[in-house]
């Protein structure tokens, strides 16, 4: 993903390069400013200038996504390990019921810190869906208008696919967490429980009752991450892309 990153930065930067929009002065990226860019050396400058900032922007975007997406992973990985824990419960009266407490607490801080993390980044995955779905509605349509083998299709190419592998790690890993937590029932109910205490079996099948809503990480509530929201936005993404196509067709 991050080579895919700067593959799109410096293809964007060096387009002006390779098309003789350099010789007519033309910055890689539409900007205005309030004094006149087509003198040099004010032009190398701000040439310069643009192609740094949105070199660390990617970066800072592509920082904010991975860590964004590790929450996610460490949520799946910690379902697992309750899992693999739930399993190995046996029929002893006493470590049963002590061995499963700890089982249920283990849950309520993987489900807590969830939440929290979800908390932290679902401002930021709704707008970042937003504006993705949009881009690459956009995208699609900018290719359409120029020729795929050029060098500005293959820009548009790669940033298509940056979007695109963005938005798929970010449902794929959403996708793993709900998948994982929805296994933490079926788990419980593997355990070697059948000669535990009345009491253990209580509070296993409270245990197993309240694991049945798996963990889901969502965008504000509006919609959860997994692969049918991936699906759903690329659909959305293309009848933007088709409403686009038809209006500039009939102008």
């Amino acid at each position: 993903m991050t080579s895919g990153v700067t593959a799109t930065v410096l293809a964007l930067a060096v387009t002006p390069l390779l098309t003789g929009d350099l010789a007519q002065y033309e910055l890689p990226f539409w900007a205005w400013y309030p004094y006149k860019t087509r003198t040099s050396p004010l032009f190398e400058i701000m040439y310069l200038y643009q192609v740094i900032c949105v070199f660390c922007i990617a970066i800072i975007s592509l920082n904010i996504d991975l860590l964004n997406m590790a929450l996610m992973m460490y949520v799946g990985i910690q379902c697992d390990l309750l899992c693999y824990d739930l399993k190995k419960l046996n029929n002893s009266k006493k470590d049963f019921n002590i061995n499963l407490i700890k089982c249920i607490k283990h849950h309520k801080k993987i489900d807590s810190f969830a939440k929290h993390s979800n908390v932290f980044f679902n401002e930021i995955l709704l707008t970042q869906f937003l504006t993705s779905t949009a881009s690459l509605g956009l995208a699609l349509f900018q290719l359409s208008l120029v020729d795929p083998l050029s060098l500005d299709g293959y820009t548009i190419v790669f940033y298509v696919l940056c979007i695109i592998t963005e938005i798929f790690l970010y449902c794929f890993s959403g996708n793993e967490v709900e998948c994982k937590s929805s296994k933490i029932p079926y788990s419980a109910f593997e355990s070697d429980w059948t000669g535990a205490p009345i009491e253990a079996k209580k509070n296993l099948l409270i245990f197993i009752l309240r694991t049945q809503k798996p963990i889901k990480m969502s965008a504000i509530n509006l919609f959860s991450l997994s692969l049918e929201t991936f699906t759903t936005i690329l659909r959305t993404s293309w009848s933007y892309f088709a409403v686009l196509r038809q209006v500039n067709g009939q102008a």
